[in-house]
């Protein structure tokens, strides 16, 4: 590799460190830190192979530790108004990064424009200094985007990612897609609310890993279907309701297979309209599914591959929502990838190490976050189209930087050779950035979901907490849960005009009249739930990236599953599932 031969000095170091390697267990430095720390960690062979590969120490960290910091780099569902630090601007704008944040944040148009130059605020590396301190410095003078979105899309203010959406609010990884409301991943699709990971739906309610559905709610790792409600694992279905690891069939409630008429007639008595009901029908439903087998890992057609939601993958360890993957270890959210490790979210991307939002043509990239189309890099923040840059921040279209000051090819290799040397030296080099770094508060990222902490221990993590900001109540009048009329068809549009308060929560939140049409038209009640908390749900139903060991109901084998067995799961293996539904 051109890297390890202009960098000799470097690489005979860490040679000597991989030569001497033996698998050994290690003492987590976060012990006293993370609520979550392991606080000690094996290194087995297999992570020793991954190390020579990629040409990194072993890590100081146990694996839960990594993925903590991972996590807290990425936010899909918390949005905020906050200050616009672009010269000149008095206006708040819609942003990710909270108000709280120490961050100067750009307005993306002048963030894209030509007005300033990230080059402007370079560093000289000074080996008498700790590295992270001065990349620190770095962080807080560079600016950061307020939010990440593709200038296809249209009327999508209030989303991020994605290409070519129309029409989305609150929208996360919005692709090809019109009208679409507090969902993310989604592809190819109309008019979808409150979905996760859907392709090719059209008028959709709560999907959660749905595709090719039409006129479908709450539906739940189900494809190829019509017109059907409260699905769980169906394929093939059309006008089925409340239906489990049902194929091709129609007109079945609950399982039972019913008339066109009867079929009909039992849909009209339960009367979804009303909210009561709804939330009735749901209990009933949830029970029905936990009485039936499920498929405990969510994996198919793997090879020599472990963890939960891995697709069409082999060589895989200790992974969670990995398609088409191969060779990689500790990674989490994931489309083909390949000979990496420690990795949450990418996606056609390889050799990658410690890395959060690195994807997309993306190659031997290691302990970096935010960036596309790079390769070659190291300890990159925000990065697009580069090549060969070190410990760099908000650079696009360069190559051979560090610190984001720009050296000839010749002189690059020096440098880096220089710091990367004092850096292993010192212990410094071989980690993800400390939580600091992060443009997210804590509480507001997604590393929340998978592991909680309060004010206090967020403090302690040594990351941002950004207190809760409640939707602007000030002359609106306040509805109480009590106080929704049940039915969709008792609600008038003055309830735009007036501020919910969160059954669960006790926080108010409005909804738009395009979200209030969409509620009509499918005859759905308005639940007097946060949305905010809704879109944390469709992560709860994918496990929150975290899996946990259960037994088959069925063959007694030990498993990898999403779901808690203590919440009273039907849990089979995979091959037992096949035998009993297919």
């Amino acid at each position: 590799m051109e890297t390890e031969s202009k960098t000799s000095k470097f690489n005979m170091m860490l040679s000597e460190i991989l030569e001497n390697l033996m698998p050994q267990e290690y003492e987590c430095i976060q012990k006293n830190i993370s609520k979550y720390c392991e606080i000690k960690f094996k290194i087995t062979d297999e992570d020793i192979k991954f190390y020579k590969k990629l040409r990194v120490p072993p890590p100081k960290c146990c694996p839960t530790c990594r993925r903590q910091r991972r996590f807290s780099f990425a936010n899909r569902i918390n949005f905020y108004k906050r200050k616009d630090n672009t010269p000149g601007s008095k206006e708040r704008i819609i942003s990710n990064v909270p108000p709280t944040s120490p961050l100067i944040v750009y307005d993306l148009d002048y963030y894209r424009s030509t007005k300033w130059d990230p080059l402007f605020f370079a560093q000289k590396y000074d080996s008498e200094t700790s590295f992270f301190s001065q990349f620190y410095n770095l962080r807080l003078n560079v600016p950061q985007y307020t939010i990440i979105r593709d200038s296809s899309s249209i009327n999508s203010e209030f989303s991020l990612n994605g290409k070519n959406l129309k029409n989305g609010y609150f929208v996360s990884g919005g692709h090809n897609s019109e009208n679409v409301w507090h969902s993310i991943f989604v592809n190819n699709s109309r008019e979808v609310m409150y979905s996760q990971d859907v392709t090719n739906c059209d008028r959709c309610y709560e999907i959660i890993m749905g595709k090719n559905l039409s006129l479908c709610n709450f539906c739940y790792f189900s494809k190829d279907c019509i017109n059907s409600q409260f699905l769980f694992d169906c394929r093939n279905c059309q006008d089925c309701f409340g239906c489990v690891n049902l194929r091709n069939k129609r007109y079945c409630f609950f399982n039972k297979q019913l008339s066109e008429i009867d079929y009909k007639e039992k849909i009209k008595s339960l009367n979804l309209e009303s909210r009561l009901n709804f939330f009735k029908t749901t209990e009933h439903f949830w029970k029905f599914v936990k009485s039936n087998p499920v498929r405990a890992s969510r994996s198919m057609n793997n090879i020599d591959s472990t963890g939960v939601l891995i697709l069409d993958s082999k060589n895989c360890h200790d992974v969670t929502s990995c398609e088409n993957g191969e060779n990689n270890r500790y990674v989490d959210m994931v489309m083909d990838v390949r000979d990496s490790m420690d990795v949450y979210t990418a996606g056609k991307s390889e050799m990658l190490y410690e890395t959060s939002a690195v994807a997309t043509d993306s190659a031997n990239i290691k302990f970096s976050s935010g960036s596309k189309y790079v390769t070659n890099s190291e300890f990159l923040i925000n990065c697009h189209n580069c090549q060969y840059c070190f410990a760099c921040i908000g650079l696009e279209n360069r190559n051979y930087c560090v610190f984001n000051k720009s050296y000839t090819p010749e002189d690059y290799f020096k440098e880096v050779d220089r710091i990367k040397s004092s850096l292993l030296k010192k212990g410094e080099y071989g980690n993800f950035f400390p939580v600091e770094f992060s443009p997210f508060a804590y509480n507001g990222s997604e590393a929340v979901l998978s592991y909680p902490l309060n004010k206090e221990e967020i403090e302690k993590f040594g990351a941002l907490y950004q207190p809760e900001i409640d939707t602007d109540t000030q002359g609106l009048d306040v509805l109480l849960p009590k106080d929704i009329p049940d039915s969709i068809d008792d609600i008038t549009d003055d309830i735009l005009e007036k501020a919910l308060i969160c059954e669960k929560s006790g926080r108010p939140f409005r909804i738009v009249k395009s979200e209030l049409e969409f509620y009509r038209k499918f005859k759905l009640p308005i639940q007097a739930i946060h949305p905010l908390l809704r879109m944390k749900n469709t992560f709860e139903y994918l496990g929150n990236n975290l899996y946990y060991k259960g037994v088959c109901g069925q063959c007694g084998t030990q498993l990898e599953t999403i779901y808690k067995a203590e919440e009273g799961w039907n849990l089979y293996c995979e091959k037992c599932y096949k035998l009993e539904i297919y």
